[in-house]
């Protein structure tokens, strides 16, 4: 696929500082907004990319510099201001999601304040807690729990500190860590290879510095249309009389009751306006293989259950395939990038030349890295052998899902099933370890639950942005870590004050505010009492999953025209796919006549239009999701 031409300044500055301000000062109002939507009204913008708070609060200020460019004759903020706020504000929103602090904060106490004689959490792992990652303070935890209180008073506020700092450090090197993979791996991937990043072409035509986008008649056809359907859709919350268009997701297994269709599972149709416009720019075969693969999965199911093994332990092991296929593209990566990676480590080894600083720090960064989460991993009481195995899957899946973003711009990606404590427990079972990594495994579990919305991507997409409109790279570090810092520190304020004024077991919230901590430590309780062995048959799927991706591989090496991708394989049975593969069908279709009948002029004269769509959705969607937030109710939200 080839990309759109961007507009592109030559007056750039190198260093955003402005945007960067800008995105601190932002970074308060846009985690309170993504706590009143996802914790108080459990809706959720940060399921999928890009993030609709994200991109209106880009197109606010893009309108505003717009404004002031008319009045004083020069722009307020540059093109490069505006892809720092997009940048961090995105970083935010990931740090704030439901995919992880939110997980943290609902885990930090959650064992000692639910602990019962009944559930024997006490004495089977509570002692084992690290008292300086958690909070076992009663009088804290009851005003937690309770409510009808404040977080501003010593007895509630003091027993938070020492786990929010110590977290808070370990979420800054994790971040550091993607960013010395980010930096070593942007040669090879923007330069070298000159991949597409489809996501980022919505927020580089937003914040461009001419507005030849806002004056193309085909994005504004777009973008009234997927407003209206929006507009009409909210609308319909206040006037029921309104038919409401059915773009959101609805379960159709009502239509597939009978045997043997009951067997394949729950089939979901939808039709986002914002999800089809950004999947527009997805290469075709991707998006082939996106559905096809989905409904081979579920051809699957329905031959299993028809044979009548669908009682069987996790049978397909669906996750294990897909964790085979990840290991396979990934090692396809490092071998296609191989010299590339030889040339950094043997720079960083004999101190390099001028050309490579960058490069060369981001090696000793990574081990540096590296060995303070060993350090903290070790005083939290994981075995030390267990350490460098978790936290390679960890990176290893975040590498994946990078590369995913950069080639292919598949807009979610939830990998549920895939952590890495999860591998680990497969290949030698919970028997082979103590009781202490077993608790480390349970308290990682914030970042490694679900990667829908992992932060990752989002750092590799800031050094395309920066390259795109001509600049170095040089204050993205800056603005990242910025980001990672004052977001932890805003997010344990602003949830841990809501928590308190309403109570985390009020009612008030929505479901996972306790689900969240339930699940871990009913699961850590189950590892301990259920000790399991090396799961064999999992292990076998696994090698089924890597040697399937790898001959995928290379039927699309040695024949151009094969059109499955390894990653529509990876994907086919994820919690994203169950919900999108429509959309994805859907633009398949549009894009496959789009290229049919008008060739590639006419799906660059396309592109617009369903940016339009995407933009206009996420905008419309964004302001009902505000006016909820001011009449504290839950309204029309453009996902889920």
């Amino acid at each position: 696929m080839h990309s759109p031409v961007f507009p592109s300044q030559k007056d750039y500055p190198t260093n955003p500082y402005i945007g960067i301000v800008f995105g601190v000062l932002l970074i308060p109002l846009n985690i309170y907004w993504i706590a009143q939507l996802e914790v108080v009204r459990y809706t959720h913008p940060t399921l999928i990319v890009p993030f609709f708070n994200v991109v209106f609060i880009l197109l606010f200020f893009a309108i505003c510099n717009y404004v002031v460019i008319k009045i004083w004759r020069r722009p307020l903020l540059s093109q490069l201001d505006l892809i720092a706020i997009y940048l961090m504000l995105s970083v935010s929103s990931a740090i704030a999601s439901i995919d992880f602090l939110q997980v943290l904060v609902s885990n930090m106490g959650h064992a000692f304040y639910f602990a019962t004689p009944e559930n024997e959490w006490k004495t089977l792992f509570c002692d084992s807690l690290p008292y300086w990652l958690v909070v076992s303070d009663s009088n804290a935890l009851e005003g937690y729990y309770s409510g009808g209180t404040t977080l501003y008073s010593s007895h509630h506020f003091k027993p938070w500190i020492v786990p929010t700092l110590v977290w808070t450090v370990f979420i800054l090197v994790l971040f550091f860590m993607m960013l010395c993979i980010c930096r070593i791996v942007r040669w090879q991937w923007i330069e070298k290879e000159k991949l597409t990043y489809p996501i980022i072409h919505l927020p580089l035509e937003i914040s461009a510095g001419k507005p030849f986008f806002f004056r193309n008649k085909l994005m504004w056809i777009g973008l009234f249309l997927a407003a209206l359907i929006s507009l009409n859709n909210g609308l319909h919350f206040f006037f029921s009389y309104l038919p409401e268009i059915p773009v959101k997701r609805r379960a159709i297994s009502h239509l597939f009751n009978d045997r043997p269709w009951n067997l394949m599972g729950g089939v979901k149709l939808s039709f986002y306006p914002f999800v089809i416009g950004v999947s527009f720019l997805i290469p075709l075969d991707l998006l082939f293989s996106c559905w096809i693969f989905y409904w081979l999965y579920k051809a699957e199911r329905l031959l299993i259950g028809a044979i009548g093994w669908q009682g069987l332990n996790r049978f397909p092991y669906q996750n294990e395939q897909a964790f085979g296929a990840v290991v396979s593209v990934t090692f396809f990566l490092l071998w296609m990038g191989k010299n590339q990676l030889k040339d950094v480590v043997l720079t960083a080894k004999s101190g390099g030349s001028s050309k490579s600083p960058p490069e060369r720090a981001a090696v000793f960064g990574l081990i540096a890295g590296f060995l303070f989460l060993l350090l903290v991993s070790i005083r939290a009481g994981m075995l030390i052998v267990v350490v460098p195995i978790f936290f390679g899957f960890y990176f290893l899946i975040s590498f994946f899902i990078t590369r995913m973003r950069a080639e292919l711009g598949l807009c979610v990606h939830g990998l549920g099933g895939l952590e890495p404590r999860r591998i680990i427990l497969a290949g030698i079972g919970t028997k082979a370890l103590n009781k202490e990594t077993l608790v480390a495994f349970s308290l990682y579990g914030f970042f490694n639950r679900v990667y829908r919305n992992h932060p990752m991507p989002h750092v590799l997409e800031g050094f395309k942005m920066s390259a795109v409109v001509g600049s170095s790279a040089r204050w993205l570090s800056l603005a990242v870590l910025l980001s990672v810092l004052v977001s932890s520190v805003v997010v344990f304020w602003v949830y841990l004050d809501l928590y308190y004024r309403f109570g985390a077991s009020s009612g008030y919230f929505g479901v996972w505010t306790l689900g969240f901590g339930r699940e871990t430590f009913t699961r850590l309780q189950n590892w301990i009492h259920f000790s399991t062995e090396t799961d064999q048959v999992g292990l076998s799927f696994m090698g089924i999953g890597f040697l399937v991706a790898s001959v995928l591989t290379f039927l699309r090496m040695r024949f151009f025209w094969f059109p499955l991708h390894p990653l529509g394989y990876a994907m086919a049975g994820d919690w994203g796919m169950s919900n999108l593969w429509s959309c994805f069908f859907s633009s398949f279709l549009i894009k496959w006549a789009v290229f049919k009948y008008g060739g590639l002029k006419s799906y660059r004269n396309a592109v617009p239009f369903f940016l339009g769509m995407a933009l206009g959705d996420l905008t419309v969607g964004s302001l009902w999701s505000l006016i909820g937030v001011f009449m504290d109710e839950t309204i029309y939200q453009p996902f889920p």
